[in-house]
């Protein structure tokens, strides 16, 4: 038998970022049980109870809960009882900036299959038009479950973007504020709620703000609207918010976008784009920047995530001025746009 080189860690690191899939996978797993929620916080539960709980079988979830263990999320004891990590208690759907919607999301089938297809990028083409047939929005409508999975994971996103917002800029001037592309109304219930005065519309496709339920309306507060923003973009808002809207977009869709925007302006109102801004030296920025800027990549085929300079050309060419760059406490920063 060959010897095996030891001490060789940039081998096992790589290693596991080759094998990254699986623990995505497990992780998907567990959160799909809602396995976090069903664990206490403090305390072991024998993973027999676990696994009736979540109605499957205690063998192979063991060997499942084991694996994630090992990488610090859950633990294990030798008499096969469970508890929580400080990892795994970022599983549950109440921890603050939770990521089981998160876990949910990365791995569903709609991103799992164009990751697959990622090759027909470098040609040119659109993984997830490549794996499904489909553009992406297409896809979201035709699996409404899977939409309201990408629905929450948005209004739930771990870089806190919507409280963020809602503490970063001052909106109490304001009378109505636009969410365009808005979702399900997450970002301006966080404004709201630390705004008494604004009103709030959400605008989005037709079937996004039809899954705003009522009660989610910060009462009456909130209108929806539905519709496309290459259509036309409602008026009369004092400002108006593209919260991580523009990097699904291409350079000439993002352009179409804007350009609904400046006409649906009046004179002094403003543009909010929310976004991160991609650093260029990946030795001074984030992984999980550049790993969005490729989930755009597989999602949309020229989306991407962009640099301050590539987002002030797209704003000229749409007629605005680009005012200030607000740095904020989130990976998201706040570019503030007028009509030039």
């Amino acid at each position: 038998m060959a010897d095996v080189p030891t001490g060789n860690d940039d081998r096992e690191a790589l290693d596991l970022l080759i094998r990254g899939f699986e623990v995505s996978r497990m992780l998907r797993l567990v959160a799909d049980l809602g396995l976090a929620d069903k664990l206490p916080r403090d305390g072991n539960t024998p993973v027999s109870a676990l696994a009736a709980d979540c109605s499957v079988l205690a063998a192979p979830l063991l060997r499942v809960l084991r694996a994630l263990a090992s990488f610090g999320v859950f633990q294990i004891g030798v008499d096969g009882s469970v508890s929580h990590s400080a990892r795994s208690l970022l599983l549950r759907t109440d921890a603050q900036n939770s990521l089981h919607h998160g876990a949910r999301f990365w791995t569903a089938r709609g991103s799992w299959n164009a990751w697959g297809a990622l090759d027909a990028a470098l040609a040119g083409g659109n993984p997830h038009q490549t794996a499904w047939n489909s553009t992406r929005f297409q896809y979201l409508r035709d699996h409404p479950d899977e939409a309201r999975i990408f629905d929450d994971f948005m209004a739930n996103f771990p870089d806190r973007r919507h409280q963020t917002l809602a503490e970063s800029f001052d909106f109490s001037r304001a009378s109505l504020i636009a969410d365009i592309g808005g979702g399900n109304g997450q970002a301006l219930r966080q404004i709201l709620a630390r705004f008494p005065g604004p009103r709030g519309l959400v605008f989005d496709r037709e079937d996004v703000v039809a899954a705003i339920a009522p009660q989610a309306r910060s009462d009456g507060r909130i209108e929806v609207r539905g519709g496309s923003f290459f259509d036309r973009i409602p008026e009369g808002a004092d400002i108006y918010l593209l919260v991580r809207v523009l990097h699904d977009w291409a350079d000439e869709d993002c352009v179409r976008i804007l350009r609904n925007c400046r006409l649906a302006m009046a004179p002094g109102t403003r543009l909010l784009i929310v976004e991160q801004i991609l650093e260029p030296d990946p030795v001074r920025g984030r992984p999980l920047d550049y790993l969005v800027d490729i989930q755009m990549m597989a999602m949309f085929g020229s989306a991407c995530e962009r640099t301050v300079p590539e987002f002030r050309a797209l704003l000229g060419q749409a007629g605005f001025a680009l005012e200030r760059v607000m740095q904020t406490a989130s990976p998201v920063w706040i570019l503030v746009a007028a009509a030039a």
